[in-house]
């Protein structure tokens, strides 16, 4: 990214409401995050915040859908809710939001992790599930996509005793 230039109007909201419509053309943003960016090049943070207000009430921000679609995609990349909740809350999404849109997809989480680490055991030529040093690369791994603790024990105990899917969930 080059040097910004400061708007030859801080103070203006509707040059500030341009702005945030072509940073808006490029992806979906939140609230807070278009206000960052928005402050950021420059406008004031009363320009920033009315931008992002007639924004909102156009429709073209709206940070429970931005909450719900992102958790959608992390959870189709098998990821846990840890990894998800702190994308979310990186965008400035609200705590009440990010809560929201992860008890949207709590029900299938173990699912996940578990088809996850059956992808991780296969990819790993299928090693002993006794072998310590493969079930640490797994749960490191599950851990890494934010996948709680006390999940990824469950899933390495369904992998130990063979409950876990024999191939993965697609």
């Amino acid at each position: 990214m080059g040097s910004q230039v400061a708007p030859p109007e801080p103070d203006n909201a509707n040059a500030a409401e341009d702005t945030a419509l072509r940073i808006l053309r490029g992806a979906g943003q939140s609230s807070a995050s278009l206000q960052r960016k928005l402050e950021r090049r420059g406008y004031t943070g009363d320009a920033a915040a009315e931008a992002v207000r007639r924004c909102r009430e156009a429709g073209y921000i709206n940070d429970a859908a931005l909450a719900t679609s992102v958790a959608a995609r992390h959870r189709r990349s098998g990821h846990g809710r840890a990894r998800v909740a702190a994308d979310l809350k990186a965008r400035g999404v609200a705590e009440d939001i990010i809560i929201e849109a992860l008890e949207g997809q709590s029900d299938s989480e173990e699912a996940a992790a578990l088809a996850v680490a059956q992808q991780l055991w296969n990819r790993a030529g299928s090693p002993d599930s006794r072998h310590q040093k493969a079930r640490m690369r797994v749960a490191g791994a599950l851990q890494r996509r934010g996948f709680s603790s006390a999940l990824v024990i469950r899933v390495m105990r369904g992998l130990d005793e063979g409950t876990a899917p024999t191939t993965p969930g697609r």
